[in-house]
């Protein structure tokens, strides 16, 4: 395609070389015939929608986007009208095209005044999972946005760990951006930007940033509900507030739990125990309270059970089977102690086969948890299961158990379990040799 011609000429061309006449191609396509008119016969010719011009390039038996490139350059040779702009880069999402959608930054970027409409319409695409698009939007208002002290800018680096949090190669850099302009966010969003942020840094085990933003949190959350603002129309959550107020001492549990603090564990266990006391709770309210209610009892049933109370084994063993969310942490808690007190629980361990199989990498059904809480549960629950398997001498169940803890580590780049792995290989390394 020659861009130095115009589309209008492509499209007279083609009208020419099939003896097609405006009204055959009016009713073809659905274009009214005086706008038809005005696109192809006017001097100067009227710019054509995107709408128009995908039905004429449909029309003509050319892939969708073909004329793109040029409408692209015309366009802006108009003055580039946001409405057309707009409706181009949403269309350019749709089919795929990033390309094309860093072409029109290009464009773009160079009037400041269009920031805020390509943050709009990021907005927009984020909304409706158009993601790989709504990056390089989001890209384009970092890239541009003058005042450090924007919410705006925050936002957008928001955005951007928000999508980027299950990549590997890319999550670090998106919340380590993020961290600097993280209380320029709204309340409401902020809530689930420190979730994030949790989450990202337990992943990796990494307790002294984990504890600093779960602190964050729970007094963020105490400061919401204080002064009731969570109530106040416009207050948007993606869930009811009790869940972000129960998550805050959850988090902090888990902290103390790792730091084996058993009596402060129980504390904040007990914060998020029983919630039925939180104002305003409707339907959705009441169920968050409820598996609130649930993870206490199992956490306190793991406690018991991680101490070496083996008399709760049976009850903590019915509840992981009633409940799937569980089966992966709860292996966790019975093979960890399991080494730990030095007895055997295969008997139990029968009733998740399907689980502990070293070689497939099983789709856990695991509700809330996000993916690198997975990964890490995998490391964690094969570390454990090769040490158990070593104890009982089966070796080479143990060697396969280990290979997959340095695949898990290495997805999540954890040092610290590449060499907890190293340590446990060398552990044992003549035993299996010798088997």
């Amino acid at each position: 395609m020659n861009h130095r011609e115009t589309i209008q000429h492509h499209i007279q061309q083609f009208l020419t070389d099939h003896q097609i006449n405006l009204g055959e191609l009016s009713t073809a396509t659905g274009i009214n015939r005086g706008s038809l008119s005005a696109a192809i016969n006017g001097n100067p010719p009227k710019m054509l929608s995107v709408h128009m011009l995908d039905a004429i390039t449909n029309y003509m038996g050319l892939p969708e986007g073909y004329y793109y490139p040029l409408y692209i350059e015309e366009s802006f040779q108009e003055g580039g009208h946001w409405r057309r702009i707009k409706a181009l880069l949403i269309r350019c999402a749709e089919i795929g095209r990033l390309d094309y959608i860093e072409k029109i930054l290009q464009y773009v970027a160079d009037d400041l005044k269009q920031i805020p409409l390509i943050f709009e319409t990021a907005e927009e695409l984020y909304q409706h999972e158009q993601k790989e698009a709504a990056v390089l939007l989001y890209e384009c208002v970092i890239e541009c946005e003058r005042s450090n002290q924007s919410e705006r800018l925050a936002l957008s680096y928001y955005r951007l760990l928000q999508m980027h949090r299950s990549n590997p190669g890319k999550n670090v850099e998106a919340a380590m951006q993020f961290l600097p302009h993280r209380n320029k966010l709204p309340d409401h969003l902020l809530l689930d930007g420190l979730i994030l942020l949790c989450h990202f840094f337990g992943a990796r085990e990494d307790m002294e940033s984990f504890i600093k933003y779960v602190d964050e949190l729970l007094e963020l959350t105490h400061r919401i509900y204080e002064s009731k603002s969570w109530q106040q129309e416009g207050f948007a959550t993606d869930r009811h507030f009790v869940y972000y107020y129960g998550q805050a001492y959850l988090l902090k549990s888990h902290y103390y739990e790792f730091k084996e603090d058993y009596d402060e564990f129980r504390l904040y266990t007990q914060g998020y125990e029983d919630l039925s006391w939180f104002e305003d709770l409707d339907a959705a309210g009441e169920k968050e309270v409820e598996h609130f209610k649930f993870i206490a009892k199992a956490n306190f049933l793991s406690l018991e059970v991680r101490l070496g109370n083996r008399g709760f084994i049976p009850e903590y063993v019915e509840l992981l089977k009633e409940n799937e969310d569980e089966i992966l942490d709860g292996l966790i808690t019975l093979v960890t102690s399991a080494n730990a007190h030095h007895y055997l629980i295969d008997e139990y361990l029968a009733e998740f086969d399907q689980y502990l199989e070293p070689s497939t990498e099983h789709s856990f059904q695991i509700g809330t948890y996000k993916e690198e809480f997975k990964v890490l549960r995998y490391y964690t629950l094969n570390r454990e299961y090769a040490h158990y398997c070593f104890r009982k001498k089966e070796y080479r169940k143990g060697l396969d158990c280990l290979m997959q803890c340095f695949h898990s580590a290495l997805r999540l780049d954890n040092k610290e379990g590449i060499q907890e792995s190293m340590k446990l290989l060398e552990k044992y390394r003549q035993e299996a040799m010798d088997q």
